[in-house]
């Protein structure tokens, strides 16, 4: 089967496995990665790399207007943090933080997708899927103030539009990542303290890995999938369920 997708935040990391996994499975045969940076990306045969930033709507019709197709695959994986060493008032968990770093958050995490699926999603055919990355952070209380509430505000809105988009045939999913070192976490903890907070927080006392996020990405928008939409996986080894008494 021959199909499109696009891939945000898709020149490494969790994206670009994601990428790897849609063209594992057969129902896609290219991807479109977009991302800020595609500087040292390694995109294997089928991945496409296009520099764009996804939350600057001007960037994302140019780019989608050049790929020549229509998707019938998105997932919104552009997310994550940037790092401002420059400010003194960037402190993690601060409840009353800088209000522009509070909507740059926002921006990235959760107006970006919306975006994204605003120029994709009115080409897009009966059978086709969106999938979103969000994070176990919009699911429960945590110290990552505007990322968690941007995520949190990603699901509800994955909700509305599997609701919304129903009737044209097209599915929307999310998946909820749990513990990965991203680059977010790069510049909240060393990785010794995450390593003991996994062992902590994780009731199978392990980090998870973007394959493991990638597969369940690549089901959700197959076919195999047909009949799910609406919903958030989190893949997350059980840390959703508190820790083991």
């Amino acid at each position: 089967m021959s199909g499109l997708a696009i891939v945000t935040g898709g020149a490494r990391g969790i994206g670009a496995a994601i990428a790897a996994a849609l063209l594992a499975d057969g129902e896609i045969d290219e991807v479109a990665a977009f991302d800020l940076d595609i500087t040292g990306a390694q995109a294997p045969d089928g991945v496409t790399l296009h520099q764009c930033d996804v939350t600057n709507v001007e960037q994302v019709r140019h780019v989608v207007a050049s790929l020549g197709r229509h998707a019938t695959v998105l997932v919104n994986n552009a997310g994550g943090g940037t790092n401002h060493p420059e400010r003194t008032d960037n402190k993690p968990g601060d409840p009353f933080g800088p209000v522009d770093l509070f909507r740059e958050s926002v921006d990235l995490n959760l107006t970006s997708a919306h975006l994204v699926t605003s120029v994709v999603g009115p080409n897009m055919a009966s059978g086709s899927a969106i999938c979103n990355t969000a994070s176990i952070a919009g699911l429960m209380p945590n110290a990552l103030m505007a990322y968690g509430a941007a995520k949190a505000g990603l699901i509800h809105w994955t909700k509305c539009m599997a609701l919304s988009l129903a009737p044209r045939g097209i599915r929307v999913n999310a998946v909820a990542p749990g513990f990965i070192y991203t680059r977010l976490w790069e510049q909240t903890l060393p990785r010794k303290f995450f390593d003991q907070m996994v062992g902590v927080a994780v009731p199978m006392a392990s980090e998870q890995t973007p394959e493991q996020i990638a597969d369940s990405v690549a089901f959700l928008c197959s076919a195999r999938a047909a009949q799910i939409t609406g919903q958030v996986l989190a893949i997350d080894g059980g840390s959703l369920l508190g820790r083991v008494r």
